[in-house]
């Protein structure tokens, strides 16, 4: 992500990404797991689909490690590993991460308020180590990019229905698994300045209302961002991606996208309270920087 003056240390976790995908598909595009046969009525309210997807959360809280592959405009590829994790706190939830490598991010540190109260803004906070310093990051604009990559802070952040407007495109199949498919656009100027997109379509699957695929015009002119998903797979009882990609497309080629694969990935397993809140943020007695979890038992 990339500030004029703070560019490529923020580290925001990773953890229940918004509007990104969840199609189950190998690199030969074989679903790896069957599609789910409908079990729910058939919503025909775009605003139901929203609030599903709104709503639905990975679990109570959740940690992985995430290594990022970022391919520039250049074609010069980057790397980056993180600890991400996050735990909900009621409806709202609380972020944490940590830079493990390359070694110019490294120990760099932050925490993130994800909020659905009314009057409290999402927030964003980061720990610098060379300066031991912290910084506010405005929750106003959350536009900027994810360590030079294609993902933007927002986009981590769960969207709320009730700051956009929306139109039934109808119901469809996508990679194996069957969707709804609706039309957003952002009915504020404020959300648009806060994730730096504007209208869109999101594929959201029809059982668990997690996003499969999206496409939003940026509000750079001729620039969309595409965000999807591969390797869907059931972890501690949540549906989720082992990789998905971002690509920014400009007008119609695509210029730059970056990876993402997750690392020994749980969910509901505990984690301590005090890792999600400030005071741990840059403390050396923390144990989130080095902590790894325990791998379920295979069967």
């Amino acid at each position: 992500m990339t500030f004029k003056t703070k560019s490529t240390f923020l580290a925001c976790a990773l953890a229940a990404l918004p509007f990104l995908g969840s199609a189950a598909q190998s690199e030969t595009a074989a679903p790896l797991l069957e599609a789910a046969t409908p079990t729910s009525p058939t919503m025909t309210n775009c605003r139901q689909v929203m609030e599903g997807v709104q709503n639905r959360y990975n679990g109570y809280d959740s940690w992985r490690i995430v290594h990022m592959e970022i391919t520039d405009e250049t074609g010069a590829v980057k790397t980056r590993s993180i600890s991400a994790a996050h735990r909900n706190s009621g409806i709202n939830r609380h972020l944490r991460s940590f830079v493990h490598d390359p070694a110019e991010l490294a120990n760099v540190e932050s925490y993130v308020r994800d909020s659905f109260t009314d009057g409290i803004p999402d927030k964003v906070w980061v720990h610098l180590p060379s300066a031991d310093k912290i910084i506010d990051v405005k929750s106003e604009d959350l536009s900027q990019r994810l360590y030079g990559s294609d993902l933007a802070v927002g986009e981590m952040l769960i969207r709320q229905a009730k700051d956009y407007d929306c139109k039934m495109l109808g119901t469809g199949v996508y990679r194996g698994y069957p969707v709804y498919k609706i039309y957003v656009n952002p009915n504020t100027e404020d959300e648009v300045i806060r994730l730096g997109l504007r209208d869109g379509e999101l594929w959201a699957d029809t059982e668990t209302f997690m996003p499969i695929y999206s496409s939003f015009n940026a509000d750079a002119p001729n620039e969309q961002r595409v965000l999807e998903t591969l390797d869907l797979r059931w972890v501690d009882g949540v549906f989720a991606p082992a990789r998905y990609r971002v690509s920014t497309i400009k007008e119609g080629r695509v210029v730059s996208f970056s990876n993402f694969e997750t690392e020994g990935e749980r969910f509901n397993i505990g984690l301590p309270a005090e890792w999600f809140e400030f005071d741990d943020l840059g403390n050396p007695k923390s144990g989130f920087k080095d902590f790894r979890a325990e791998q379920p038992a295979s069967h």
